[in-house]
């Protein structure tokens, strides 16, 4: 029962990944020259994101498939949101 269960929230994990770049790119993008902060939600919202889904890839996945563990993709996706959520508020503070 942990392999459709990992294998489920894994696609969740992606589809939060990909919604969470889109907005990342789309919302933190620098339109005006700046350096330094004002950079900070684009890197959170980017590198955050692809930083956490493979972590949580490959704890799910390594030397566990036989028996994954199911909880890290949904830990994961979770953690994608409250970094896009920790990103906007520094985006309010920094913009």
């Amino acid at each position: 029962m942990r392999i459709p269960v990992a294998v489920f929230g894994m696609l969740v994990m992606f589809v939060v990944a990909v919604g969470v770049l889109f907005f990342g790119i789309l919302g933190f993008t620098p339109v005006q020259a700046c350096a330094g902060a004002c950079y900070a939600p684009f890197m959170m919202a980017t590198v955050g994101t692809i930083v956490i889904g493979l972590s949580a890839t490959f704890a799910t996945w390594f030397r566990a498939l036989r028996e994954p563990r199911a909880y890290w993709p949904w830990i994961g996706a979770a953690l994608m949101v409250v970094l896009y959520l920790a990103s906007l508020s520094v985006a309010e503070q920094v913009l």
